[in-house]
């Protein structure tokens, strides 16, 4: 278990006198590895383009998943505004896909954060739990609202994509892991008629963001896994944001920007704005 602590973060002595709620906007983003041989969509031809969509969505707190280390770098170069915490999946240092937090350094700040890994012996580095594929982590972090000195925490993770097992109670994990008021983001490489889906909504105290918003939300709209072709038939929605019950939903929505006939990335961005009662 990586474990990281900054002092002088969640210290306030009283609540701010200001009586306004805390709202934050939340966005889960899958932005594909780097991969040569993704030719046109290869990360060179998009990185400019998917910084902007993270910058200009208005997000607070952004949660990415198959991310290398120079990719973060690349992202936050052009979105100065936001700093991040991580750790590689392979070597909990630089090596491997991340699971990164990115945070506007002007509306919260980091209180403490980890990063544990999806296996039955999360604290152990590296390691690989049940039927899953390959490894897989979760970056866990709790975050001052400077604004009204409210915390929430927030875990984002990228479930198997194999191992049906794996996903069941890597579920098991991440909803114990949330703490409230806090908010589960990522690909978690499911539907909402898993088991997986079921373990994470099991006990009423965390629900899927979309349930949380007053209006109904077209299901071809939720699509979230749509390769980089908009004319694809691929429509598979697994990723998602899951909220704290006391939490308000105010606005749920798949962004899905088009330049030059292809999406940023095969996987659309999920966006919610979020009030904490």
């Amino acid at each position: 278990m990586i474990c990281f602590g900054i002092s002088g973060c969640s210290n306030p002595d009283v609540r701010s006198a200001l009586e306004t709620d805390s709202q934050l906007t939340v966005m889960s983003f899958n932005i594909r590895y780097d991969n040569p041989n993704d030719g046109i969509d290869a990360w060179p031809n998009r990185k400019e383009w998917v910084a902007s969509i993270i910058d200009e969505s208005g997000a607070d707190i952004v949660g990415l998943q198959e991310s290398l280390h120079h990719q973060i770098k690349d992202i936050v170069s052009k979105a100065p505004r936001f700093d991040w915490i991580g750790v590689g999946r392979t070597d909990g240092m630089l090596s491997g896909e991340f699971s990164p937090l990115l945070y506007d350094t002007t509306v919260v700040r980091v209180i403490d954060w980890e990063t544990r890994w999806l296996s039955p012996t999360p604290s152990i580095v590296g390691s690989k739990g049940w039927d899953a594929a390959i490894t897989r982590v979760a970056t866990i972090a709790s975050f001052l609202i400077l604004e009204t000195a409210d915390t929430l925490h927030v875990v984002n993770t990228h479930f198997d994509h194999r191992g049906e097992n794996a996903r069941t109670n890597s579920a098991a994990l991440i909803r114990e892991w949330t703490l409230s008021p806090g908010v589960a983001l990522g690909d978690f490489n499911f539907t909402d008629t898993s088991d997986g889906y079921a373990r994470m909504v099991a006990d009423a105290e965390l629900r899927d963001a979309v349930e949380g918003v007053e209006h109904e939300v077209d299901a071809d709209s939720m699509s979230t896994f749509r390769s980089f072709d908009p004319d694809s038939d691929v429509f598979r929605r697994i990723d998602y944001q899951f909220v704290a019950r006391s939490i308000e939903v105010l606005s749920y929505k798949v962004l899905s920007p088009i330049k030059n006939g292809r999406y940023p990335s095969d996987h659309l961005p999920v966006v919610t704005t979020l009030r904490l009662k």
